[in-house]
């Protein structure tokens, strides 16, 4: 059963409420015609009386309508609203089709509330959509699209999915990525060592003459030894003060598709 309609991000609609006595079910047919072939990205909401009709393009496809009831097609929409007050707001397609697949999700609650929550939706690189009490945003891996966040303290639910998490040695791959980039255009190799000497005592791989964790011409090298939940946070806590430590901003650094892969923020480093 597809979930109520749920409220749209304050986006500018091209029309609202227009009633089809005035602007007939053909015309309205006709102009969302020419706009799929435009490329149309937006909602389309039909409401006669307590009964409605929802239906949502992305990039110019139809991906369907919908009901209190459930599934419907535009025929049939006509002929159950023949005088209803129509809205079209277009949305970016991320959103659009976010909307679309949410339509069909059950309400998880989110555990921590909000704000403490949001460090999961970022982490697990969510997609789908944040409800609360007079607030629903829109998440695609973790990123927020767009819509109203919720106040401090919210109780939250939501519909969607986390993504599958990276691997430890998807991660581990990631950082050695990172660090021979970054080597390039900010030479690590002192600054980590020296780093890595007032860290040990945080981090015990760290330590310089255990070697168990190095980095030489920007190449890292791990002892298998290491455990994943004591390395993760040793290499970010480590990478992070080497730049500190060069006076290198890690926004300034050509790090190419780095930031946009999902093992980014399971590494702790945020939004890209």
């Amino acid at each position: 059963m597809p979930q109520p309609r749920l409220p749209l991000p304050p986006e500018p609609a091209v029309y609202r409420g227009l009633h089809t006595d005035h602007y007939p079910w053909t015309e309205v047919t006709s102009d969302l015609l020419t706009r799929q072939g435009q490329g149309l990205s937006a909602v389309f909401d039909a409401q006669q009386g307590p009964h409605w009709a929802r239906f949502v393009w992305v990039g110019g496809a139809l991906r369907g309508g919908f009901t209190a009831g459930g599934e419907v097609g535009w025929p049939q929409a006509m002929a159950g609203l023949p005088r209803a007050q129509v809205s079209l707001t277009p949305l970016p397609p991320a959103v659009a089709e976010t909307l679309w697949a949410a339509r069909t999700r059950t309400p998880q609650p989110l555990e921590e509330g909000w704000p403490v929550g949001r460090a999961r939706l970022e982490g697990s690189r969510f997609s789908g959509v944040l409800l609360a009490d007079g607030a629903c945003s829109y998440w695609q891996g973790g990123q927020l699209l767009g819509g109203t966040l919720p106040e401090p303290g919210a109780a939250c639910e939501l519909l969607g999915e986390a993504a599958q998490a990276p691997s430890d040695t998807e991660l581990l791959a990631f950082w050695q990525d990172l660090l021979e980039t970054t080597h390039r255009h900010a030479p690590l190799d002192e600054a980590w060592r020296t780093v890595c000497v007032r860290l040990a005592a945080e981090h015990a791989c760290l330590d310089p003459f255990a070697r168990e964790v190095t980095v030489q011409g920007g190449r890292l090298t791990v002892d298998p030894g290491v455990p994943a939940q004591e390395l993760h946070p040793a290499l970010l806590a480590a990478f992070r003060a080497s730049l500190a430590r060069l006076g290198q901003p890690l926004d300034d650094l050509p790090l190419g598709t780095l930031p946009d892969r999902p093992e980014w923020r399971a590494a702790g480093l945020g939004a890209a």
